[in-house]
C-alpha cells in the first residue's frame, strides 16, 4: 500500500526522477501540485519519461510540464464549448424526426422499437449470439434509463406524469445523458429514422452519424471529468467523415485525440455555417509543437 506524502516530498519525488525546476521555485511547483493533484500531474509527467523507465528525459523542466497541463485544460474547455453546440443540436433534430413517427406517445418504451430485430440465434452460432446478446443489453440499458427518468423532478416531466399522460419523446430526450442518447441511437432498430438528421449534417450515412455521436459522447466525458486529452490513445476508432477531413491539418490516425478533435471541429463548423470554431480549436492544438505531437502521435 502506498503512503501519503506531503507537498515537499511530492516535489522532491519529481526532482529525484530528473525534473528540472530551473526558473520555477519549489513553492510554485508545490502549489501547482496542490491545485492539480500529484496523481493527475503524474499522468502528464510520464509522457516525458525515458521509455521503459520512471525517469524524466534529460532537460525536461517543470515549466514545460505546467505549460502542457495548462494547454490541455484550454483544449478541454474548447471541447466542452464545441459539445455545447453539437449535443443540443443533435438532440433536437433527432427528437423532431423520431417524434414525427411516434407522435406524443411513449412508443420509445416498446422493446420492438429497438434491436435486436431477430429471434435469439442458435447457441452454435457463436458470433451471431454474441451480437444478439450485446444488442439486448444495450436495449435494456436504454429502456431502464428512460424508465428512471420518469422520476426526475423536472417540471415538464412531472407535468405529464401528474396528468396521467405519456411523456413524449421530445420531452424525455431533453433529460437523458449524452451517453444514453448515444446508446439510444445504436439501439434504434430502424436507422432510416436518422436519415434526415444525417443529411442535415452532410454526413455520408447513418452509420457514420451513430459512430460520431458515440465518439463525441466518450470524448465529452473525458473533458467534463477533467481527464487528460494530450498523449492519450483512445480505445475505439474515431469516424472521420468528409466534414472532418476537410478541416484536418495533418494525417489522422483514428485512435488519437487529434481525430476526435477534428471530428468535433468539423461538426461544429457544419452546424454553425462557418469555420471559426475549427480554426480556433486546431490553431490552439498547433500552438505548441509538443502539444500537437501528443495529439497526433500519443504514447499512453
Amino acid at each position: 500500500m502506498k503512503c501519503w506524502i506531503d507537498l515537499d516530498a511530492q516535489v522532491q519525488r519529481h526532482i529525484d526522477r530528473g525534473l528540472q525546476l530551473r526558473g520555477t521555485s519549489r513553492k510554485q511547483f508545490a502549489l501547482f501540485l496542490y491545485s492539480s493533484n500529484y496523481y493527475r500531474v503524474s499522468g502528464y509527467g510520464r509522457c516525458f519519461y525515458e521509455p521503459g523507465t520512471e525517469m524524466y528525459k534529460t532537460g525536461t523542466s517543470a515549466e514545460l510540464l505546467m505549460e502542457i497541463y495548462d494547454h490541455d485544460r484550454a483544449i478541454r474547455n474548447m471541447v466542452l464549448e464545441g459539445i455545447g453546440v453539437v449535443e443540443p443540436t443533435l438532440r433536437s433534430r433527432v427528437a423532431y424526426h423520431v417524434a414525427h413517427v411516434l407522435g406524443g406517445d411513449d412508443g420509445y418504451l416498446r422493446k420492438d422499437f429497438y434491436l435486436p430485430s431477430t429471434a435469439e440465434p442458435d447457441a452454435l452460432d457463436v458470433k451471431a449470439r454474441h451480437r444478439w446478446n450485446a444488442e439486448v443489453r444495450n436495449r435494456d440499458k436504454v429502456l431502464a434509463s428512460f424508465q428512471e427518468l420518469r422520476n426526475r423532478n423536472e417540471i415538464f416531466i412531472q407535468h405529464h406524469i401528474k396528468n396521467g399522460d405519456p411523456i413524449p419523446f421530445w420531452a424525455i430526450i431533453e433529460v437523458v445523458s449524452f451517453g444514453t442518447f448515444s446508446r439510444f441511437l445504436r439501439a434504434l432498430r430502424d436507422k432510416s429514422l436518422l436519415g434526415p438528421v444525417t443529411k442535415s449534417l452532410n454526413l455520408e450515412d447513418e452509420r457514420k452519424f451513430v459512430q460520431a455521436v458515440q465518439n463525441l459522447a466518450f470524448f465529452r466525458n473525458i473533458a467534463a471529468h477533467h481527464g487528460r486529452i494530450w498523449n492519450r490513445r483512445l480505445d475505439g476508432h474515431v469516424t472521420l467523415p468528409q466534414l472532418a477531413l476537410s478541416v484536418k491539418r495533418e494525417y489522422l490516425s483514428p485512435k488519437t485525440p487529434a481525430a476526435a478533435l477534428t471530428l468535433l471541429a468539423g461538426l461544429v463548423d457544419q452546424i454553425e455555417g462557418d469555420n471559426s470554431f475549427s480554426t480556433t480549436l486546431l490553431d490552439l492544438v498547433h500552438d505548441s509543437d509538443e502539444y500537437a505531437r501528443g495529439c497526433y502521435r500519443p504514447i499512453l
